[in-house]
């Protein structure tokens, strides 16, 4: 369906956006465009160069996204009587986002805001993602799951979640490179008095945390899912995808932040978080929300 197309479309230019917005703050181009509009130094296209690459090809990617958006929002109101109020939802969503953007550079990246305006992309993308499971082809019945498999998975969402907001945190505090060494901050304390340094390893443990959930849940779900293919495909995914963000934050440390692999680390948080949510929406819908004829 058409619907469920432009949902799966949306979700996954969505996913693209974050990614390019987390090239923005690695490379030191938050503010490369001084206007909180969509011109930068008075042009719409601007050449593309420097800062300017990443943080107005960023404002560009929002519109496109903004755009799919908005024929989304159609289609639901349409075809979707259900899905009307996340129609109207995810709409007010792109609104306030942009606004939040635009927040953050008129007022020079208070980190607050710079929170508040990934934390929200972040639940943009996952009631994308909800969309695109509501909106479906019927399948018929999903297969059969044994009791224990949701608690593990409201466990390991809300971890991710915690995660999420702590490495946002982390980001937008300029905490990144406060401790330098491996396993402690420092050399001689694990856990200084100062607030970026206490950020930064809340951050690491927490990760470690993190990394202990998902793969207990992920086993433990996989056990309880016999018979349906695409969620243990999910939770074989999960640990792989885990560990791999361990080591990357420590290379992250290590190489002082390389842009590459700070994308990549936080590329791999999205997609993390993806996978736990997809995971949610699987266990926890049986009834779909049934088509406008036309």
């Amino acid at each position: 369906m058409l619907e469920h197309r432009f949902a799966q479309l949306a979700a996954a230019c969505t996913f693209l956006l974050l990614i390019i917005g987390g090239m923005v703050n690695p490379t030191g181009s938050s503010l490369a465009c001084p206007e909180p509009t969509l011109v930068c130094h008075g042009q719409v296209f601007p050449e593309m160069t420097g800062g300017v690459l990443y943080e107005h090809g960023h404002r560009l990617a929002a519109m496109t996204v903004g755009m799919l958006q908005i024929a989304l929002t159609v289609l639901l109101l349409r075809r979707r009587r259900g899905l009307r109020a996340l129609a109207w939802t995810t709409l007010a969503m792109v609104i306030v986002q942009g606004g939040l953007g635009a927040v953050t550079v008129a007022y020079k990246l208070p980190w607050i805001v710079s929170t508040a305006h990934l934390m929200l992309a972040m639940t943009y993308f996952a009631t994308l993602l909800y969309i695109g499971w509501q909106t479906r082809p019927a399948t018929g019945a999903p297969p059969p799951l044994t009791p224990g498999a949701r608690p593990w998975i409201h466990v390991a969402t809300g971890t991710v979640i915690v995660q999420l907001l702590l490495g946002a945190f982390v980001r937008h505090s300029e905490a990144t490179l406060a401790c330098l060494d491996i396993p402690g901050c420092t050399a001689a304390e694990w856990f200084p008095a100062a607030l970026a340094q206490r950020i930064h390893m809340i951050h690491r443990a927490w990760g470690i945390v993190t990394g202990l959930v998902t793969i207990v849940a992920a086993v433990q779900v996989y056990r309880h899912a016999a018979g349906w293919r695409a969620l243990r495909a999910l939770m074989l995914a999960a640990p792989l995808l885990v560990l791999v963000q361990i080591v990357l934050g420590g290379y992250v440390v290590l190489t002082f932040r390389s842009v590459p692999l700070a994308v990549a680390h936080f590329a791999g948080a999205t997609a993390l978080w993806g996978i736990w949510a997809t995971a949610w929406f699987m266990t926890s819908l049986r009834d779909r929300v049934v088509a406008v004829p036309g």
